[in-house]
């Protein structure tokens, strides 16, 4: 054990001074970026994290995806050219905690050839399940539609940008279910989730009061809505969604009124940042996901009277701005008025693209091309003021056709059908409410993903996945114990 720990320290003071030396290298050649302090204290914490603590590396997952704004942080490290149109960036703090846990696997796979150390081989089981799991197989017909999809699309380069993110984020998902191995790993999942949430709906609150925004778009800056460290407010609604199930499951399960004080807070902070969001697409995924979350956790008072405060929050938050209410009193029109009819047209380019190419679509992240080159006459616009369809369902039908189309509803089903069986016949009761505030969650990012289009390119779902695959081996090993004292 002692050697063990030595050798771990030896890995640890290597690994160290080499991201230091990478910062030495940024400083001299870029040292008119101040962001580079940034950049060595989380280089440095991620590789005292892998090394130390690998089962915390979920969890940085999780802290690291939201922040969109670490882009700025390196900005020397992005491509000079576009790729398929999207500005890429090499190096973010998310990009680096997925390369952290995968060599941190590899590593890991390589003690345990040379070691033969049983503990170690198995974090591998996880690709012994692959065939017998559906979440777990599904993505992997998932990424052949994505394949397929590439041999036929009209933009091969914009469908071949897609599969390689989709198989990185598929990538994520096993690593996150290799290193979350007991209920001790998903409870620090959850309470990650809570404190990211809660953080963030404060930062929101603070933008919102001195109007300093990192990405200062116009529609951010002229209806003061605050985004933090997303590019997008409703992308940063959507998130605060799904953390407010994991704070209300806290609260729920506590026994004491003191110990519901930080979930209680937590809440308070989510609902004012969603309503001063503005997000239309985030209120109604919290009223959808509402409804399943309240179906598997039934008669619940606590869970009714966090959603009251929840929404107290949001329209208190809201009130303070008029644009912002008048965005959610627009829901009342309904969904083409209130996206100022936009959303027709976009729908109808859809529509036409789904009756020509019905089986496999234009191609996975074509939509924008097919838009603005084939299907051109549907605008009614004299520039391309908007050409990607913001609304999800109709993106992978256009995009993917049936087949995609038949591949998201099986996962979609399976994810409701996984939570409803676990509500159903475990008794462990955080477990039951961790696995109600993930479906929840993903529930919450389909609905959203309707309105603004992010559904598989969404880093959160793939955590959720691993997260609710995680919850359903341990449920699998409780129920089998239970029958057996039987």
């Amino acid at each position: 054990m002692e050697k063990n720990k030595l050798s771990e320290n030896r890995l640890l003071i290597i690994l160290e001074v080499c991201v230091t030396l990478l910062w030495i290298y940024m400083v001299l050649r870029w040292i008119y970026y101040p962001s580079t302090l940034i950049t060595l204290g989380y280089l440095w914490g991620i590789v005292w994290v892998a090394v130390k603590r690998p089962r915390w590396l979920p969890a940085v997952l999780i802290i690291t995806f939201p922040i969109e704004v670490s882009k700025m942080f390196i900005p020397a490290y992005s491509l000079p050219e576009r790729v398929a149109t999207f500005n890429v960036s090499i190096l973010d703090f998310f990009r680096l905690s997925q390369l952290a846990i995968g060599l941190r696997w590899l590593y890991d796979l390589w003690l345990s050839y040379k070691n033969n150390q049983a503990y170690i081989a198995d974090k591998f089981k996880v690709w012994k399940r692959i065939k017998t799991d559906s979440l777990l197989w599904l993505p992997i017909v998932l990424l052949g539609v994505y394949l397929l999809s590439t041999a036929f699309s009209i933009a091969p380069a914009h469908s071949f940008a897609e599969t390689v993110r989709l198989l990185s984020l598929i990538i994520t998902l096993y690593l996150a279910i290799v290193y979350v191995q007991d209920e001790k790993d998903l409870q620090r999942l959850g309470y990650t989730l809570i404190a990211v949430g809660a953080v963030l709906g404060g930062v929101a609150i603070l933008q919102y009061l001195t109007k300093w925004f990192f990405f200062p778009t116009s529609a951010v800056v002229v209806s003061n809505r605050p985004n933090t460290t997303f590019a997008d407010p409703n992308i940063f609604a959507r998130f605060l969604v799904v953390t407010f199930w994991f704070s209300v499951a806290e609260f729920e399960r506590r026994t004491t009124w003191s110990s519901r004080v930080i979930p209680l807070i937590a809440i308070l902070f989510q609902g004012a940042g969603l309503g001063i969001t503005g997000s239309r697409g985030g209120i109604l995924a919290l009223g959808v996901s509402s409804l399943i979350f309240v179906l598997f956790i039934p008669r619940r008072k606590l869970t009714l009277s966090a959603m009251g405060v929840m929404i107290l929050a949001i329209i208190a938050a809201a009130l303070l701005n008029p644009s912002i209410m008048a965005r959610i009193e627009s829901l009342r029109a309904g969904l083409l008025n209130a996206s100022g009819g936009i959303r027709e047209y976009l729908w109808r380019s859809g529509i036409a693209m789904i009756r020509d190419h019905p089986v496999i679509g234009v191609g996975v992240g074509a939509f924008g091309v097919a838009f603005t080159t084939i299907y051109p006459y549907f605008n009614p616009y004299s520039t391309f003021y908007v050409s990607l369809s913001h609304t999800a369902v109709i993106t992978v039908l256009a995009e993917t056709g049936i087949v995609g189309f038949t591949v998201l509803y099986f996962l979609f089903g399976k994810t409701l059908q996984r939570g409803w069986g676990i509500a159903r016949k475990l008794q462990d009761e955080r477990l039951r409410f961790l696995s109600a505030s993930i479906v929840a969650g993903i529930i919450a990012i389909f609905i959203s993903a309707q309105g603004e289009g992010r559904l598989y390119e969404e880093p959160l779902l793939w955590l959720l996945w691993a997260m609710l695959v995680s919850i359903s081996q341990l449920a699998n090993l409780q129920i089998r114990k239970e029958h057996t004292k039987l």
